[in-house]
């Protein structure tokens, strides 16, 4: 097995402001399905949903390897979400941004005990100081 901070770790964060009610109802009532593809995907490792007032959700997702992220995106119910998201009558916009973790020091933190265990294996433990950026980008 390799060490920790050799591991690869990839965040995706998307987001969609939801039209309205209408909209918010068919998230609502297709979310365990999605819900359900994603957390079953090989290399799924985390998620948080969050909220913003008064119609934008978002999805934030972390995975073992950008293939796994990949493999979720193209799975059925994930490529439902998308194509109902893409029509102006459902959504009036989102993002999506992909984020790799390169280096960086260890995870601390209240209150978020449950992520801090699924993440720990992709950075130094807990008390080492952070590995020093490379003298040459």
């Amino acid at each position: 097995m390799s060490k920790p901070d050799e591991r690869e770790l990839f965040l995706l964060d998307g987001a969609n402001e939801l039209s309205g009610l209408r909209a918010l109802i068919w998230v609502i009532r297709r979310w365990p399905d999605l819900r359900r593809e994603l957390t079953s995907t090989p290399g799924y490792v985390a998620h948080r949903f969050w909220y913003g007032f008064p119609y934008t959700f978002g999805l934030v997702t972390w995975w073992e390897s950008e293939a796994a992220a990949y493999r979720f995106a193209h799975r059925p119910v994930h490529l439902e979400f998308w194509s109902w998201a893409t029509d102006a009558r459902h959504t009036r916009g989102g993002w999506l941004a992909h984020y790799r973790y390169v280096r960086g020091g260890a995870l601390w933190g209240n209150g978020v005990t449950a992520m801090m265990r699924r993440l720990s294996t992709f950075s130094p433990p807990a008390g080492q100081p952070p590995r020093r950026p490379p003298a040459k980008r």
